[in-house]
This record gives C-alpha cells, sequence and structure tokens, in this order.
C-alpha cells in the first residue's frame, strides 16, 4: 500500500501537493483557488486577495441582499399639495434608499418641513442632490441633509418620555441637556434674562426656575412643532407630583397625615407589627412564633393590583397602615380585601373604619 504525504498548514488538511502559507499571501478577506504552481504540475492551493468594494457602492452580503452602509437624516420642506410626498420617497427609493422613519413638522400655512431617517449607500451629497431634483427646489434651506446618530431610531415618544424622568428635579443645566437631546440641538444655555431669538437657528424658552434657555442649531432651522414639543416638555417637567394625600384630625385634636406607601417603610411597618402583636392578650402565645421577612412585608407595602395607605404624626411616626391584599395568593382574580394595623395608642379613633373607607373608594376605582 502506497503511503500519500498531505501536507497542513494553518492547523488544517488541504490536500496533496505544496502549500502557500496563508500568512505569506493575501490578508483579510482573500479568497483561496487552486492553480498549477508546482513543479510537477499538481494543483495548489494558493490564496487570491479579493477585491475591496468601492466606498460609493452597495455592500452586499452572500444572499445578494444590499446591506445598508449610512444612515442620514434629511429634512426637506415640502409644498403642501397632494402627491409631494409620494414623489420625494419615490426619488429616494429609486437611489436604493431606505426610509426608516418619517416625521411631519408644521412650519407655516403654505409648506410642512418632513424629516427622514434614511438608510442607503448614497453619501450626504449624492442624497441631497436626488432629494432637490425630486422636489425641485434650489433654496439653501429646502433641503439639509446629516449624518444621524443610530440612536435616533428609538421612538420619539419613548425618548421623550425617558428625558423626561431624567430631567424631572433637575437644575437648569439638566434640563439643559435634556432639551439638547430632545431637539437634536448643538447646545443649550441658561441665560438669567429673556434672550433675543430672532433667528430660526435660535429659540429661547423659559425655565421653570425663572432663567431663560436657549437652544441653538446650526444645521436646521427649529420648526413650529420642535417649539411645540419643548414647552411642552417643560411644563411636564414644571408640573408637582399628584400622588394622593389627606390630612387627618382626632376627636384630640392631633393631626394624623395619610399618603400612598412607597414600599420603603419596610423598617418602619416591622416595627408597627411588632408593636400591634405585643399589645395583644395573647402576645406571649403568638407574637413568639410569627416571623417574617422584608420580602413580606414589602408585599403589603406594595401589593399586586392593589394599594396601601401608611398614617404617620406630625413627628414623622408610622401609627397606621391599610392595605388590600389578595384575598387567596394562589388565585389572582379573588379578589382583594383590605388589611388594618393602627398603634395601640391612636386606638378608638376611628381610624381602622377611615382607613377601611379610602382602601374600599381605591378598589371600586
Amino acid at each position: 500500500m502506497r503511503h500519500k504525504d498531505t501536507q497542513r498548514d494553518a492547523g488544517a488538511d488541504v490536500g496533496p501537493g505544496p502549500v502557500s502559507s496563508v500568512g505569506d499571501v493575501g490578508g483579510p478577506g482573500a479568497a483561496p483557488t487552486a492553480s498549477a504552481g508546482s513543479s510537477d504540475d499538481r494543483p495548489v492551493l494558493r490564496v487570491v486577495p479579493s477585491p475591496s468594494p468601492s466606498p460609493d457602492s452597495p455592500s452586499s452580503s452572500d444572499s445578494g441582499i444590499t446591506v445598508l452602509t449610512g444612515l442620514h437624516k434629511v429634512r426637506v420642506r415640502l409644498p403642501d399639495e397632494s402627491g409631494a410626498l409620494a414623489r420625494l420617497t419615490a426619488a429616494v427609493a429609486g437611489a436604493c434608499g431606505n426610509i426608516l422613519s418619517l416625521a411631519v413638522h408644521g412650519q407655516d400655512s403654505r409648506s410642512v418641513v418632513d424629516e427622514m431617517l434614511v438608510g442607503g449607500s448614497l453619501g450626504a451629497e449624492g442624497l441631497e442632490q436626488v432629494v432637490r431634483s425630486a422636489v425641485r427646489t434650489s433654496e439653501p434651506d429646502a433641503v439639509l441633509v446629516v449624518r444621524a446618530d443610530p440612536h435616533e431610531l428609538v421612538d420619539a415618544p419613548t425618548r421623550a418620555l425617558d428625558l423626561l424622568v431624567q430631567a424631572r428635579g433637575r437644575t437648569d443645566d439638566g434640563l439643559a441637556r435634556g432639551l439638547a437631546a430632545l431637539l437634536h440641538a448643538d447646545e443649550v444655555i441658561s441665560v438669567p434674562g429673556e434672550p433675543a431669538a430672532d433667528d430660526e437657528r435660535l429659540l429661547a424658552l423659559p425655565a421653570p426656575s425663572g432663567n431663560w434657555l436657549l437652544a441653538r442649531r446650526g444645521w436646521a432651522p427649529f420648526t413650529v412643532t420642535e417649539r411645540a414639543r419643548a414647552e411642552a416638555f417643560l411644563r411636564a417637567v414644571d408640573a408637582p407630583s399628584r400622588k394622593a394625600g389627606y390630612e387627618i384630625v382626632l376627636s384630640t385634636g392631633e393631626e394624623l397625615t395619610a399618603r400612598p406607601a412607597t414600599g420603603d417603610e419596610i423598617t418602619e411597618l416591622d416595627s408597627l407589627l411588632r408593636t400591634c402583636l405585643a399589645g395583644l392578650p395573647d402576645a406571649d402565645d403568638t407574637g413568639s412564633d410569627l416571623d417574617w421577612t422584608a420580602a413580606d412585608l414589602r408585599s403589603v407595602l406594595v401589593p399586586p393590583g392593589g394599594g396601601c395607605l401608611v398614617v404617620r404624626t406630625d413627628g414623622g411616626a408610622l401609627v397606621g397602615l391599610g392595605s388590600a391584599l389578595l384575598a387567596d395568593e394562589l388565585d389572582p382574580t379573588a379578589g382583594a380585601e383590605p388589611v388594618l394595623l393602627v398603634h395601640p395608642l391612636f386606638r378608638g379613633h376611628r381610624l381602622g373604619r377611615w382607613m377601611r373607607r379610602k382602601l374600599v373608594d381605591h378598589l371600586s376605582v
């Protein structure tokens, strides 16, 4: 039996014959080809570099599907007439562009501004030429194209709500950062007096603190829609928290306050519960046998599908609690029932009855 020699290179069997080293020829993306280059005319595996794609040509996957290589933001001032948007989208599609999002901004009574995020192989200049030919305009601000951040693909209302949560309770600097992200502005600064904003690329808004926030954006003028969004954003930031609360005056004249539980009162609830159990006639028989975890107490403070009120003195001491817990933990459809705790020193003032009524009202709503 004849023994056939095989040669290994880079850890893989490549077949008979001399083999060129991959490290010596080609490079990343190189393609192997067979050629007759040895002295004994046997096939030899050689590595031939694949040609690099042109930056202006669309990249393709092995399946022949065009892969988008760029993302641009396009702002177009369109006449408010039938068919204008259809011509625009057809032109973008004809240039192998993919419109990923579209928003319409109010501008004036005769025109609107369409903002699109377009993916494709065209650069900013090429895309601008395509759009200008479609809308037949040479006005400088009628068509604006800039590179876009992929984060802009996030749903606009969702993004606005995230920014609102981050900005609440912040100083003017924090509001300025949130407003800059909302408007895609170059900068937003806080100034003490109302600034002159006679340029469409400047936007002045009153801040909750009494100062003014001045936004600047060089790449595109601010639209009427963006002004309305910014004003609504600042109103929402300044809106007071509206947690329901109650003032309670006992027959003794002592004043208490009732507020929704936050879930952070675990230590206080533990103390109140032990105090209530210690005041029972059979405390020695029951209190020492009962125990609970922090998770148990939190489930009382934040019951699923229910509500919880905590009652405090003027000094902040927790003296009462009413929680709507599930009647059957194994059956979510069983409904909720009120569970009440009142400090022994505050019993006899109908505090428990008051909390029960408030919880029933809450559950009925």
